[in-house]
């Protein structure tokens, strides 16, 4: 007994490593745990940036591969000579080449065909996207799904925790106005992981 009493601080500090081993693991096991306490972050995107970064900057258009019957989104960037030089006019690119060319390497959208970009807008608050009515054409449940994802992701590949406003023809998708037969709501505004944890 005297023994153990010696060696009580040996005691407390096996104890204290097992804890913070355990707490390790137990973190590294729970990655969705993780993606919440990031999402919760709030950021915006600056309204303007310098020439250097603007060439620096890679935004992505997302597009969609189907393998065995289930749908992944693939990122692919844009040259930097095809964009302007603030967030806005990058954004606006990436958006209207989503919207307008034909996806290679097979690849896919779920976007219907027509479908343009109205306005999009970088806010304090974020980015506002207003889509034409032909986005709400056809489709069922995981078409409606995936189109959407197509353009959250889109509006955040220059800030991935970018709060995103969706409109369709002026008018936000939410409870009043759901996309499709379906009834897909958003919580505006929406990101990326709350997007993903909803719906993908």
């Amino acid at each position: 007994m005297k023994r153990l009493l010696r060696n009580k601080p040996a005691i407390k500090l096996s104890l204290l490593f097992t804890t913070v081993v355990a707490l390790s693991i137990w973190v590294r096991s729970n990655p969705i745990f993780i993606q919440h306490e990031k999402s919760s972050v709030p950021v915006t995107i600056s309204t303007t940036i310098s020439n250097n970064l603007a060439q620096q900057i890679q935004p992505q258009v997302y597009w969609l591969k189907s393998n065995q019957n289930k749908l992944t989104l693939v990122a692919k960037s844009l040259p930097s000579s095809t964009f302007g030089s603030t967030p806005q006019q990058v954004l606006t690119t990436a958006l209207q080449k989503l919207l307008s060319a034909q996806p290679r390497d097979d690849l896919t959208s779920t976007i219907p065909k027509g479908t343009k970009l109205l306005s999009l807008q970088v806010r304090a608050d974020g980015v506002h996207v207003n889509l034409s009515p032909e986005f709400r054409a056809g489709g069922g449940s995981t078409s409606m799904i995936y189109r959407v994802a197509q353009v959250i992701y889109t509006a955040s590949s220059l800030d991935s925790n970018a709060k995103v406003f969706i409109s369709v023809g002026g008018q936000s998708i939410d409870d009043r106005h759901p996309l499709g037969g379906e009834g897909l709501i958003l919580q505006q505004p929406t990101t990326r992981y709350r997007f993903a944890a909803d719906f993908l």
